[in-house]
Order: C-alpha cells, then structure tokens, then sequence
C-alpha cells in the first residue's frame, strides 16, 4: 500500500483554496495529514495559508488541526501572518499563537518591513491596545521575548514601539515595566 503515498496533494489548487478561503468540508475533502508540511507553494506552507484564511474561526480550526498532525512552526513566518491579519478573533487566536511558541515558532523574528511579531501586531493601528491584549499577553509572557534587539528597520524593538506611543502607549508602559522587572537597561529615549 505504500505506492498509494502521495509525494504532494493530488489537487494542489483545491488544498490552496481551501487553506486561504474554503469551508471546513473543502478543507477535509482537499488535506491528507501526511501532507502536513508540503513546500510546494512560493513562500507559503499549509499553516502560513491557513493562518491568513478569510474567517478567523476556521482560520483557527484549521491551523489546530495542521499543528495536531506536526505542522512546521519554523517555516514562513507563521507569528507574522497570524498577527498581520485585518481580521481577528483575538481570543481565539491567542491560543493558537501561544501554541505555535510552545511549539517552537520564532517570537524574535525579524521579518523585513515588519519586524517582529511584536512590532507587527503593534503596526496594525486600526486595532486599539485594548484590542490586541490577548495577543501582547502571550508575547509578553514569553521569557525569551528579546524587546531591545534590533527590529524594524535596524532600531531596537522599544525605540519602534515608543515611535507609536501615541497609538500604543499602553503596550509601551507594558513593555518598559516588564523590561525594569526583568532588570534589562533601557534604552535611551532620545535615539
């Protein structure tokens, strides 16, 4: 029976749709678990697809169930698609990120023109503060979370963050009592 293995999907652009826009029954009908970590896509994996899918509750129900079956949390940035969406669940999803952490995905990733995730849930003002609290809960959590290396465009993390203080005053509060409980200097305000 190992013949019938299949190197790749059998339908590739239904599994596509499926991951990024489709039902939870085009999903089940399109995915085979020893599909999990398919690399056929530019730039995508099935999670980072899945992660970026239209409706935040299959976006979640999905991507639990590629991380049930050992999903690649390393792969494509999966931190940065999920906190980069337009469109959230917010509790939900904080689970689910906090998961893909657990599981090994990178919270200090830098991604060109994003920055960490951090920086990127933050970047996403048509979201108050208040709003993204599920999100900064988990990150700040996190004590491998790395708030004054460089991110965006080469500045440390705190120096981006306080550049939006009129938007995201809260997190900064945040971050620099977290960054004096854990003892780590500072950076100077005024760079």
């Amino acid at each position: 029976m190992a013949w019938l293995k299949r190197g790749k999907p059998r339908d590739t652009n239904a599994l596509h749709a499926a991951l990024r826009h489709g039902t939870w029954e085009d999903f089940q009908g399109a995915y085979q678990p020893e599909h999990v970590n398919y690399d056929g896509y530019s730039g995508d994996t099935l999670l980072t697809l899945a992660l970026a899918h239209n409706d935040s509750a299959l976006r979640v129900k999905i991507a639990t169930r590629l991380l049930d079956d050992g999903a690649d949390v390393t792969k494509e940035h999966p931190l940065h698609v999920l906190v980069g969406r337009n469109e959230h669940d917010f509790d939900a999803e904080a689970g689910l990120l906090q998961r893909m952490l657990d599981l090994g995905a990178d919270i200090n990733e830098v991604l060109p023109g994003f920055g960490t995730p951090l920086e990127t849930a933050a970047a996403k003002f048509k979201f108050s503060d208040k709003s993204l609290t599920p999100f900064y809960d988990v990150l700040l959590a996190r004590p491998d979370i790395d708030l004054v290396q460089p991110g965006l465009d080469g500045r440390p993390v705190l120096i981006n963050l306080r550049k939006w203080y009129a938007k995201r005053g809260e997190l900064v509060e945040r971050v620099e009592a977290l960054l004096i409980e854990r003892g780590v200097p500072l950076p100077d305000p005024t760079k």
